[in-house]
């Protein structure tokens, strides 16, 4: 049996099906000199998809930073060898930097859409897909050496991003364990996440499918006192105690009551 938080919030939260999509975010970069931000996913095989729920994201990321002049994008890098992933990360970095890349638009097609629950009535199906290794190795880290890090002022990771496209409701979560806690630079960076999608409160975007309207509602910091959480005597969030039933409550992002843990 699977004891991981990614396997507890797939048994207990809402899916993607009914409204909930949760998903983590392979790197975000920073630049120094002007904060500009892009977000990188990267794929191990040239076969590998873009899926629906990603999409979301993406169109997400795209539609509610629009009035940020300093967000560059989400970019997709197929990553299968070492060499040429570096050229085209750093081919990349310089045509960002020089302004002389066009965003990439991620609109949803018309037969994906029409399968998207509306958030009207019962959701029409159920998912069963079985949750995916957590690991994978990454090309990507292992080249982000110091020419390339040298540009940026972070280039971190996102644990998780949670969106429920009924309520229009977002949230980024990091994820810790036991005894475990957040560095120095690694609270910095998503202080500045947060800072950067709070700027944004005016935004008008919204969901392609049920229309709501995306409202983001901060970053929290999630901890078990074990792996399972399940088994998990203590959850913390926001370092304020929570029940698990209150946990589910709050992370199914039906409403904003989760900014009582802010």
């Amino acid at each position: 049996m699977e004891e991981t938080f990614s396997y507890w919030m797939r048994t207990n939260l809402k899916d993607a099906y009914s409204g909930l999509i949760t998903q983590d975010i392979d790197f975000a970069f920073i630049f120094k000199e002007n904060k500009g931000l892009f977000f990188l996913e990267e794929k191990n095989s040239i076969y590998a998809r873009v899926g629906p729920a990603q999409k979301i994201i993406f169109k997400l990321f795209n539609d509610y930073l629009e009035v940020n002049s300093n967000f560059k994008g989400t970019y997709i890098l197929y990553a299968t060898d070492r060499e040429e992933s570096k050229n085209n990360l750093i081919g990349l970095i310089e045509k960002l930097k020089e302004n002389r890349i066009t965003k990439p638009h991620y609109e949803i097609e018309n037969d994906i859409l029409k399968k998207l629950w509306d958030c009207k009535g019962i959701p029409p199906k159920t998912k069963t897909e079985r949750e995916r290794s957590h690991y994978r190795g990454s090309i990507i880290k292992e080249i982000l050496d110091g020419d390339i890090k040298n540009n940026f002022s972070f280039i971190e990771k996102i644990h998780w991003i949670f969106v429920n496209y009924c309520s229009g409701n977002f949230i980024f979560i990091e994820e810790l364990i036991n005894n475990s806690y957040i560095n120095i630079i690694r609270e910095e960076f998503l202080l500045a996440i947060d800072t950067i999608f709070r700027e944004a409160k005016d935004s008008n975007a919204i969901n392609p499918k049920s229309k709501a309207k995306y409202k983001y509602l901060g970053y929290y910091q999630l901890k078990f006192s074990r792996t399972n959480p399940d088994n998990s005597s203590e959850i913390y969030l926001n370092e304020k105690i929570i029940s698990k039933e209150k946990l589910k409550k709050v992370l199914n992002l039906n409403d904003d009551s989760i900014r009582n843990f802010r």
